[in-house]
């Protein structure tokens, strides 16, 4: 019986060794050490060159590419417009999304157009999964800054 003890303890510390070498969650679980932000963090300005306001013509004009590092993914992207302030993925020549946007990995990029005039600290917001939140400035003008 005593044989059997040995061998049930010496059983329960290997596997207690083990547990304790895994290590833990992925990066994206844990969150990661950068600090979660949204580059450009200056944000963007976009005008249209003339007196009509970017995008009026009924084509949506691109703001710009925003980056998301750090934070712990998915990301939430938000807009303070959302009639004139739409999303899209990287690269994308047109919105998708009004309103929200979701950006399944951290590092990734997603795409900001305007159907209009506006100006607004915090015009876009990004919150991560951990309920973090980052506002960054995006401003679309005439040519004439209006």
């Amino acid at each position: 019986m005593e044989l059997a003890a040995r061998k049930l303890l010496v059983g329960m510390a290997a596997g207690l060794l083990l547990l304790t070498a895994c290590g833990g969650s992925s990066d994206d679980g844990a969150g990661q050490l950068s600090e979660f932000q949204v580059q450009p963090s200056a944000g963007i300005t976009l005008s249209s060159g003339d007196a009509s306001c970017p995008g009026s013509g009924g084509t949506p004009a691109k703001v710009g590419e925003f980056l998301v590092i750090g934070g712990t993914a998915p990301y939430t992207v938000y807009s303070s417009f959302p009639d004139t302030l739409t999303f899209g993925p990287h690269l994308a020549t047109a919105p998708t999304h009004m309103g929200t946007f979701v950006v399944s990995d951290r590092n990734t990029q997603f795409s900001v157009f305007s159907t209009g005039c506006f100006t607004g600290d915090g015009a876009v917001t990004v919150m991560d999964s951990l309920k973090r939140v980052v506002n960054v400035n995006a401003t679309a003008a005439s040519g004439s800054g209006t």
